[in-house]
């Protein structure tokens, strides 16, 4: 015998069910309504952050430091698209090229006839020296290197004299273990900037100074390789099957400087010149 539920018990049980519905909807309504507030905060957070922000008024150069045409390369940054192609093929670059290997040649060709420009800062490869009284100036060292990366690793642009691998010493007894890993050193580039009053440049150092820029424009030219092989034994300790490591300094191109131009304050305060070349 089949018992049919009572008229009050199906109806209380439908409005328990449709009351767990409307709730589960509020929830929902109430969560996606404090998603919306988090996230109109986040923007009036980030629009004040930028507005509170002092406005750069950058200096207007004209087209031999600045030109639309030039290839800009930034130190510590990703290399531009194509640099690759300058070096001999080595294994494990199929992921790099991803199929422009016909390519190759013609984008070689393009990488060394472009104009390229690389802006230093202060402290990441500008560095304010000491005060020379009998030249009465304040020198300013560039680095001779600037190093950008891709999928192959570090790529080094070498504008001073002198590249060579630069391999770390061997660690003393009771050192901390150093790093093996070389990399590519080279002269570094100085300038004098002229300062009548000691004083004068020891205010300039300690303040707008610390704004200082160098802008090279350059061409690219000769390419070096340097490896340094090491095999290295398996460490169960470590989980690794060993094998052999490159030590070496990667990949260096040799730059040609066009120019080199020093300025302070956002470069509109021109300390020194080296003109563009036209060649």
């Amino acid at each position: 015998m089949v018992r049919s539920i009572p008229f009050a018990v199906a109806l209380a049980s439908l409005s328990l069910a449709l009351g767990c519905t409307d709730k589960t909807e509020k929830m929902k309504e109430r969560q996606k309504q404090r998603d919306e507030e988090k996230k109109t905060f986040e923007k009036q957070a980030v629009d004040a952050q930028k507005a509170a922000a002092p406005k750069v008024d950058a200096a207007k150069l004209d087209a031999a430091w600045d030109s639309a045409d030039y290839v800009k390369i930034a130190n510590g940054k990703k290399c531009p698209e194509g640099l690759w192609a300058l070096f001999p093929s080595t294994p494990g670059e199929d992921a790099e090229k991803a199929g422009n290997e016909k390519k190759k040649p013609e984008l070689a060709e393009k990488m060394k006839k472009a104009t390229y420009v690389a802006v230093l800062h202060h402290g990441l490869g500008v560095t304010l020296g000491k005060y020379d009284k009998k030249k009465k100036a304040l020198t300013v060292t560039v680095e001779g290197v600037l190093a950008c990366f891709d999928g192959l690793g570090l790529l080094t642009v070498a504008f001073g004299d002198g590249a060579r691998p630069k391999r770390p010493p061997k660690s003393q007894g009771g050192d901390a273990e150093l790093s093996p890993q070389a990399v590519w050193d080279a002269k570094a580039l100085t300038y004098q900037v002229p300062f009548e009053d000691p004083l004068e440049a020891k205010v300039f150092s300690q303040g707008e100074g610390l704004g200082t820029d160098a802008r090279l424009v350059f061409t690219l030219g000769k390419t070096e390789v340097d490896e340094k092989l090491q095999k290295v034994p398996p460490n169960e300790e470590a989980g690794t099957k060993g094998g052999t490591v490159d030590w070496g300094a990667g990949r260096l191109v040799h730059a040609t400087l066009k120019g080199v131009r020093i300025a302070s304050d956002h470069e509109k305060h021109l300390l020194v010149e080296s003109p563009v070349s036209k060649d």
